[in-house]
């Protein structure tokens, strides 16, 4: 699991620093922070299962949201945003409490989806 949480992180920086598409004809102004919400939800949800627990998560989670943002305000094609960072860090705690509903941590247990 720890392969496959290397990897959203390493796809949650592409996705973020990368020039963003032509926006759809239809776009709601909350588009943008759910996308932050959910890349960063299933950062934390893998991360979970990876076996790091909350309190290491949180603040790498945090890291990880204010690196992307820093990075994003220093692309031209990009800005930064306290909003986007809200949101990732939003993003962590419901991939965090998600992953631990889903996966309760006790030994030898299974996912509650099994």
């Amino acid at each position: 699991m720890r392969g496959a949480a290397w990897a959203w992180t390493v796809a949650v920086f592409v996705l973020l620093w990368m020039p963003p598409p032509p926006p759809p004809e239809i776009i709601w102004w909350w588009w943008d922070k759910l996308v932050h919400l959910g890349l960063m939800a299933a950062f934390a949800g893998l991360w979970t299962w990876a076996g790091v627990r909350g309190a290491r998560l949180w603040p790498l989670g945090v890291l990880v949201g204010a690196v992307t943002e820093l990075g994003q305000g220093l692309l031209p094609w990009r800005h930064a945003s306290w909003d986007d960072f809200g949101f990732d860090v939003l993003g962590v705690g419901l991939g965090w409490l998600v992953a631990r509903w889903l996966w309760p941590p006790r030994v030898g247990s299974r996912p509650r989806w099994w």
